[in-house]
């Protein structure tokens, strides 16, 4: 991994709250950190079978850092919204699939 391939993102931590009629609303906190990651778009054949047209809005992400990253989590990257659709978890890192909001 050479640090210059490595791009800045900021993460926001997913807040799901109840409405007065019991439906969960998304909600992002207002603290978010900064890290850096390899950020790259999603091109395998795999990964187009899984999520069809969806795929052009979509990045791959390897992290390596220590920052506790969850599913629905929000990643600013490059001034665009992204929500934490899978996570897979190496011994070094983990590899994690985001997707345009």
């Amino acid at each position: 991994m050479k640090k210059r391939s490595l791009k800045t993102f900021q993460l926001n931590k997913y807040n799901p709250s109840k409405d007065d009629e019991g439906n969960i609303v998304e909600s992002y906190s207002d603290e978010s950190y900064e890290d850096k990651a390899l950020i790259w778009p999603v091109s395998s054949k795999l990964q187009v079978e899984l999520y069809g047209m969806r795929v052009n809005d979509m990045l791959n992400m390897h992290y390596y850092g220590s920052l506790e990253i969850k599913e629905h989590d929000m990643i600013n990257y490059e001034g665009v919204a992204y929500k934490v659709v899978s996570i897979q978890k190496f011994k070094r890192f983990k590899a994690i699939g985001i997707e345009k909001i």
